[in-house]
C-alpha cells in the first residue's frame, strides 16, 4: 500500500500528471498479481542428500562378488534379484532386473519438503522437453539432456 500512497501524493503534488497515476497503479496491480500467482505455484525444495546410485546387472552374482571386494560395504537388503549396500548417508543398489538399463540406471536426490505429486507438476511445467514421470506413488523420475534419469525423493526414502 506505501506504493499506492506514494503515487497518491506524487499526483497531489502534480508531480506526475492523471494518466501516469493510472499507468502506474495499472502496474502495481499486474505486480501484485504476479506475487501471488508466483505464491500459489508448487515449487521442488532443495536437494539435500544423495540417496542412492542404482546400477542395473547381468549377473547379480558376479556383481555383488565384485563389489564386495571392491568396497567392503555392509548389506542393507539382499534378495534373489538385488543386493543393496548401505552407505553413510544412503545405499548403492545393484538390480538383475530386464527393465534396467545395464551400468547406471539412476541416481536418487533426496529432497527436503518433497511433495512426489507437486514435484511432478513443477518439472513438467519447468522442463517441458524432459521426460518425467511418477512411479510407485512417491517417486518421481526426469531425464537429464544427456538421457541420465534422476529419481527424486524424500530425504528419508528407503532409510
Amino acid at each position: 500500500m506505501d506504493e499506492f500512497e506514494q503515487l497518491l501524493t506524487c499526483y497531489d503534488r502534480r508531480e506526475i500528471s492523471r494518466r501516469e497515476l493510472l499507468g502506474a497503479i495499472a502496474l502495481l496491480g499486474v505486480g501484485a498479481q504476479r506475487k501471488a500467482s508466483a505464491v500459489g505455484q508448487p515449487e521442488i525444495g532443495p536437494g539435500r542428500t544423495l540417496n542412492h546410485v542404482s546400477l542395473g546387472v547381468t549377473d547379480l552374482q558376479r556383481s555383488a562378488v565384485f563389489y564386495d571386494r571392491l568396497l567392503h560395504l555392509p548389506v542393507r537388503d539382499r534378495g534373489t534379484d538385488y543386493c543393496e549396500y548401505r552407505l553413510e548417508n544412503g545405499f548403492l543398489g545393484l538390480y538383475q532386473d530386464a527393465t534396467m538399463r545395464r551400468g547406471l540406471d539412476h541416481v536418487a536426490i533426496g529432497v527436503d519438503r518433497y511433495d512426489a505429486k507437486g514435484s511432478l507438476q513443477v518439472l513438467r511445467r519447468d522442463f517441458p522437453g524432459a521426460t518425467t514421470v511418477l512411479e510407485n506413488v512417491d517417486q518421481v523420475f526426469i531425464t537429464d539432456p544427456d538421457g541420465a534419469r534422476i529419481q527424486l525423493c524424500d530425504v528419508a526414502y528407503k532409510r
